[in-house]
């Protein structure tokens, strides 16, 4: 079976994407319920109608242990009433939980070909939390059953077969698994082993195991995460690269009576209010939801649970269209302090992060919204700052710069300015340069252009950062070469004093340069 994989619109490491195969299409980022074989609680195809959803996952060992040739006679899709895009797990989660599967990797894969799955997965082992010595041996173990298993299809499997990817924390072993499963013709790429990692809210070394496998594998095939489980986890995937992530938490959760919101979870006796408009809550109170028959209950919770998931999904998605999955991470990072400390993970990961900055592209429909130190790693912003960096302002020959508020620039022309500049200064050559932004200073005929112009940040922000936007400033002035330095205290400041500040600095470090601030 052919796999396309179209990317529309990027944005870190975020892409949305058309996912074509046998006819069918999903968009990604998709969310992709767990759907039981045996007992649905929720009817795939009701998922289909009520969501949107053209992509489950379902599990081929359960089917193959509890169904045999019937399930080979009737298909993966009528068996659970799907006509979309169904992807089979072949009993890693199995192996996970009970240390074993009873059947042969061959067997799956045969089986998983007989009953028409569209995404098949090898049999593997799970790494899960693993020490060092027991997951070598599921990655050896994993690496063999899929050499066996791509022996045996050859190149006549009809299926999609995605790459089951192991390693847990251990780097070298997910980069042995990919540089092994390169050698053979995968579809696509999938991540196992995060639910222990998701349980025990380990969501940083998540990050470094999709951190890994992001930079190793071809960006042209798609990656997809096992047991993402909550969606306040949906923003961080995606941001890394996972173009899909399924979940069986939005019944797992229910069952035990949690209500899922995009922050977190709440057990039902923890809430006063059923904040959230899907069907259910705007259907009912939440004492009326409270006093369901368990079965009842537990299937109006699942339905909530799954609202809020393709809810969060869809916002990953507008994010990424407009430019402002950041954003939507430090929003998302604040639920909770593991999750925070996972997004200090990813940007304090160099290599990622120049990765997401070649990814997003270098205009965006929406300006920048810089809210703390945590924004100035925004892959835009970086991309700015270097961009100044690599300016040769000598070539002017200029030997005075002129430094006025940027505020200025939002409310006069360019002539306005220039006119200006030259009453207040006596002077008839010049460079003018915009401060008081997180930039240090920006040149004014680019202080006009996307992102300098489009930036939206709080005075706290410049206070924060005042030593390293002073250094900044000071070594474009003395790369420059300029001889004189006037600041233009023009109208209120945006922070007090600051101009006296920036000339004290400018005086102290630029040696034999003139310093001077003139009010306007």
């Amino acid at each position: 079976m052919r796999v396309y994989f179209e990317v529309k619109h990027k944005d870190l490491l975020g892409r949305i994407g058309r996912l074509t195969l046998d006819g069918k299409t999903v968009e990604t980022p998709a969310f992709v319920p767990v759907i039981n074989p045996i007992h649905q609680l929720i009817p795939a195809s009701q998922i289909k109608r009520d969501f949107g959803c053209n992509f489950v996952i379902t599990n081929a060992y359960i089917m193959f242990k509890r169904l045999g040739r019937d399930a080979v006679e009737r298909g993966v899709h009528n068996i659970i009433g799907f006509d979309g895009v169904v992807a089979t797990d072949s009993g890693g989660y199995q192996v996970l939980i009970y240390g074993d599967v009873d059947a042969k990797p061959l067997d799956i894969a045969r089986f998983q070909e007989e009953i028409g799955t569209d995404i098949a997965i090898p049999l593997d082992r799970p790494t899960g939390l693993s020490g060092r010595r027991e997951a070598e041996k599921t990655v050896e173990e994993t690496i063999a059953n899929v050499k066996s298993t791509m022996a045996y299809l050859g190149a006549s499997r009809r299926a999609a077969w995605a790459a089951p990817i192991q390693g847990g924390i251990y780097s070298d072993l997910i980069r042995r698994c990919i540089n092994e499963f390169s050698k053979y013709d995968f579809d696509l790429y999938s991540l196992g082993s995060p639910t222990p990692f998701m349980e025990s809210y380990l969501y940083d070394r998540l990050v470094s195991m999709i951190s890994t496998v992001r930079q190793s594998i071809t960006s042209g095939k798609p990656l997809h995460l096992f047991g993402a489980g909550h969606p306040m986890i949906f923003a961080l995937a995606s941001a890394l690269g996972c173009d899909t992530y399924d979940s069986a938490a939005y019944i797992l959760f229910a069952r035990e009576d949690r209500y899922m919101l995009t922050e977190g979870t709440f057990r039902l006796d923890q809430l006063a209010y059923l904040p959230c408009e899907c069907r259910i809550c705007s259907s009912m109170s939440l004492d009326e939801l409270k006093s369901l028959e368990k079965d009842e209950r537990v299937k109006a919770l699942a339905y909530h649970n799954l609202s809020v998931c393709f809810r969060e999904v869809n916002t990953v998605k507008q994010a990424i269209w407009e430019g402002r999955l950041f954003e939507l991470l430090e929003r998302r990072s604040k639920s909770h302090p593991s999750l925070y400390q996972a997004f200090q993970r990813m940007i304090s990961d160099q290599p990622l992060m120049e990765l997401a900055e070649r990814n997003t592209p270098a205009t965006k429909r929406r300006g920048l919204l810089l809210f703390d130190r945590q924004s100035m790693y925004r892959p835009e912003l970086v991309r700015a700052l270097k961009a100044l960096d690599r300016l040769d302002m000598r070539r002017d020959g200029y030997s005075s710069a002129v430094l006025i508020p940027r505020r200025v620039v939002t409310t006069k022309s360019y002539e306005a300015i220039m006119h200006k500049v030259r009453k207040v200064t006596g002077l008839d050559q010049f460079s003018v340069f915009t401060y008081g932004t997180p930039y240090g200073v920006i040149p004014l005929d680019l202080s006009y252009t996307y992102p300098f112009y489009q930036t939206v940040f709080h005075p706290f922000l410049l206070e924060s950062l005042e030593g390293w936007i002073f250094q900044r400033v000071t070594e474009m002035l003395n790369r420059c070469g300029f001889r004189r330095v006037v600041i233009l205290r023009w109208g209120r400041e945006v922070v007090r004093g600051l101009a006296r500040r920036l000339q004290a600095h400018l005086s102290s470090a630029l040696e034999g340069v003139e310093v001077q601030v003139i009010d306007v």
